[in-house]
């Protein structure tokens, strides 16, 4: 029991929806000892496609920035209908018993955890996780009021933070440790971290001669295009008026500059509501484990700001402006702390 408490402490001092999913495979497996299970995300912006966030014990071929198989979509979407429990029907191939446990909502962003156990989960325990599950459903709904904007339903700053040092130190894919992540880094064995800033051009201009109404709708149409054009696996944050940042998760540099461009392709040929017509300007950096908030932040708006004062409508990498003499590279402990 006190072990049990011990997890529930931990996941109520959790701010970011990684860790968060992170802790609750460590409960669950803990609790259960299950052959396997996995954490499942879904952006509603992505027509309900389903991504493994985490996972516990082995899976075939288990890509976590690749969709689930559409047949498994309408059992987890009526998991999240009932907001209980699913235990599914057993199938003698396999041998084993798969029970899904929904972790949110039916709201934009929805996750639900499956279970494999060699049997079926005892009544006693089932209690235990149904009071797990509605933990869950309640500590989601208060992270989701707290730190999403109002307006776009993309994260706020209140989460970045812990965010960056996990994608900094490469904790984001379930290390257990600062040293395990830094050893994955110094190996190349998992993928950066981007940061990207994206701002839209002559916004000003839309709220002067358009109205701040339709600003608003300007602001959401972009937010929506972020949803549907990035990953589940990357954070989309608004941090106020008309800028937007980026973490993406990348192998390469060059998979990272194609995700920015496709955005910044896609928002171009997008019709606007009275405006028609509008682009953005993204500058984009990689992130390094001795970074922090603020001078990955410098360098990428650094980016925006070259891509503004030349045309506008760029995506541009801060490595390659400043690998061209295009921009000077600065000193990560230089300059003046953002956050």
């Amino acid at each position: 029991m006190s072990h049990l408490v011990e997890h529930m402490a931990q996941l109520a001092g959790q701010r970011d929806p990684a860790a968060l999913d992170s802790c609750f495979v460590d409960l669950f497996a803990e609790l259960l000892a299950p052959l396997r299970l996995r954490v499942l995300r879904s952006h509603a912006a992505e027509q309900r496609k389903w991504y493994v966030t985490r996972h516990h014990g082995q899976f075939d071929q288990l890509a976590p920035d690749e969709p689930l198989a559409a047949e498994e979509e309408p059992l987890l979407l009526h998991c999240i209908t009932l907001s209980e429990p699913v235990l599914l029907p057993v199938c003698a191939q396999q041998g084993s018993i798969r029970t899904l446990v929904p972790l949110t909502g039916d709201s934009d962003e929805i996750a639900v955890v499956e279970i494999t156990t060699s049997t079926v989960i005892s009544k006693e325990l089932l209690r235990t996780v149904n009071a797990i599950q509605r933990f869950s459903m309640h500590l989601h709904a208060l992270l989701d009021e707290n730190e999403r904007d109002s307006l776009t339903r993309l994260l706020n700053r209140k989460s970045f933070d812990e965010t960056f040092v996990r994608a900094a130190l490469n904790l984001d894919a379930g290390s257990t440790s600062a040293a395990e992540g830094m050893e994955r880094r110094r190996q190349g064995t998992e993928g950066g971290h981007w940061l990207g800033v994206i701002d839209i051009d002559h916004f000003k201009r839309v709220n002067d001669v358009h109205g701040h109404l339709i600003g608003d709708e300007v602001l959401i149409l972009v937010a929506q295009l972020m949803k549907s054009t990035f990953r589940a696996s990357d954070r989309l944050y608004r941090f106020g008026g008309e800028e937007f940042v980026v973490l993406l998760r990348c192998s390469d540099a060059q998979g990272a500059e194609a995700a920015f461009e496709r955005f910044r392709d896609k928002v171009e040929k997008t019709p606007f509501p009275r405006v028609e017509h509008l682009t953005v300007s993204i500058g984009f950096t990689a992130i390094d484990a001795c970074d922090t908030p603020g001078s990955a932040f410098e360098r990428a708006d650094q980016s925006v700001y070259h891509a503004k004062e030349n045309g506008r409508n760029l995506a541009l990498s801060y490595e390659t402006l400043t690998a061209c003499g295009l921009l000077q590279a600065k000193n990560q402990d230089g300059g003046v702390e953002f956050f």
